[in-house]
C-alpha cells in the first residue's frame, strides 16, 4: 500500500505497523512533484497488487518510469455536487492534492480499480466493532469517532472506515461486497471541484454500491 508520507511522524507511525507485521516501509513523496524516493523504487520493482490510499504521486511517478502491475486499487474522488468544502467535508483529498498524479493514474492504462467516497461513506463503525479489534488497531481508530459530527449530524460515535474499503477491494474473493461498474474517469478541473469527478464510458472498474455489513465482517475477520 503506498501513499504520499508529508510529515516525520506520518512515516514513524508506518515503520511501528511494518515492524509490526514484519513489513518494510518504504518513505513516500513528501509533495507533488517529489519523484525520487524509495517508495517509487519498491513500486518499481513490485508485480503484484497495488493499493493506493493517499495522494497518487508516488504511484503516478512509478508509472512514468515503466513500473506495471496485476491490479491496482485507488481509494479517490468524488462526483459529490456539492462545491469542495473542508469544512462540509465534500472534499476529497486524496485526488485534490495532486491533481496530476491523479490524472496520471486514470489514463495509465494499468488494471484499475477506484473505490470514491460515495460507497466509503455508506460504511460506518462505531464502539461495537472496535471492540472486535487488537488493542493496537482499536486505539488507533478510536480518535475518529470523536470527529463522526463533522461527516454527519447523525454521526455520533462512528466513523468512516474509509481505506478499510480499498484494502477489502484488494482482498478480492467471493462473494464480493461491492458491485462494480465500468467506467470512464475524468477530473472535474473547474474552481471549487478539486478532487472531483466525472463518469462516462470506460474501461475503470468502479465501485457503484456496496453492502456495509460485508466490508465490516471482511475487516474485522482479516483483523
Amino acid at each position: 500500500m503506498f501513499g504520499n508520507a508529508p510529515v516525520e511522524g506520518t512515516h514513524a507511525t508506518a515503520v511501528g505497523l511494518g515492524s509490526r507485521f514484519g513489513v518494510g516501509v518504504a518513505r513516500g513523496a513528501a509533495a507533488p512533484g517529489d519523484d525520487r524516493t524509495e517508495a517509487v523504487d519498491a513500486l518499481c520493482a513490485h508485480r503484484g497488487v497495488v493499493v493506493a490510499l493517499g495522494p497518487c504521486t508516488n504511484v503516478a511517478a512509478a508509472l512514468a518510469r515503466g513500473a506495471r502491475w496485476e491490479r491496482l486499487v485507488v481509494l479517490g474522488g468524488t462526483d459529490r455536487w456539492l462545491p469542495n468544502l473542508r469544512p462540509l467535508h465534500t472534499t476529497e483529498l486524496n485526488f485534490a492534492l495532486d491533481l496530476a498524479a491523479a490524472a496520471a493514474v486514470l489514463q495509465s492504462g494499468v488494471p484499475l480499480q477506484l473505490v470514491p467516497m460515495e460507497p466509503c461513506r455508506q460504511v460506518w463503525a462505531g464502539e461495537a466493532e472496535l471492540a472486535r479489534l487488537p488493542g493496537w488497531l482499536r486505539d488507533g481508530c478510536r480518535p475518529w469517532l470523536g470527529t463522526a459530527r463533522l461527516r454527519h449530524p447523525l454521526g455520533a460515535g462512528r466513523f468512516h472506515p474509509w481505506d478499510v474499503l480499498a484494502a477489502v477491494a484488494a482482498l478480492g474473493g467471493e462473494p464480493s461486497p461491492f458491485t462494480w461498474a465500468r467506467r470512464g474517469v475524468v477530473l472535474d478541473r473547474r474552481v471549487g471541484r478539486r478532487g472531483h469527478v466525472r463518469y462516462g464510458l470506460g474501461g475503470v472498474e468502479v465501485v457503484g454500491e456496496v453492502e456495509p455489513g460485508a466490508v465490516i465482517e471482511a475487516w474485522l475477520a482479516r483483523s
